[in-house]
């Protein structure tokens, strides 16, 4: 298990107490409702994003950590991943950073094989991309 992973994890957890939910037997099944899943331990990465963002709604204060970025001046920073990142799960594109249809729509907006290559700049014209991409869906299913 990565360490983002079990990162997530531990703040689905955190979370949840600080949203008020201290039975195990309660949260599970608000987890099984949220993912489909009732532990945290089977959860994609997508879902415990998900599930940490539900807490979040219920008062929790915890958010969910973003993921690694380089350290380099001018590289891709961590709020830039994490942004593309939502982006790609709500284009439904399920392995998130990982997601082929990712790497496609990066290697013609920015010309990198892999998000951790990004620029900023670059990260920054894959995100207005993938704005423009998602809100040109939403236009073409609204018509009728």
């Amino acid at each position: 298990m990565d360490a983002r992973r079990k990162k997530l994890i531990a703040q689905a957890h955190l979370a949840a107490k600080q949203a008020g939910c201290a039975d195990e037997d309660l949260r599970r099944r608000v987890q099984l409702a949220v993912t489909g899943k009732a532990s945290c331990a089977d959860m994609t990465v997508a879902e415990l994003v998900k599930l940490i963002d539900h807490w979040a709604t219920r008062g929790a204060q915890v958010r969910p950590s973003a993921p690694e970025a380089a350290q380099a001046p001018g590289m891709v920073t961590r709020w830039q991943l994490a942004t593309i990142e939502r982006l790609a799960w709500e284009m439904g594109w399920t392995e998130g950073l990982a997601d082929a249809r990712l790497t496609a729509f990066l290697r013609r907006t920015a010309r990198v094989d892999g998000a951790r290559w990004l620029t900023r700049e670059g990260a920054t014209a894959v995100i207005s991309g993938l704005l423009r991409w998602k809100r040109q869906r939403a236009r073409q299913r609204a018509r009728p």
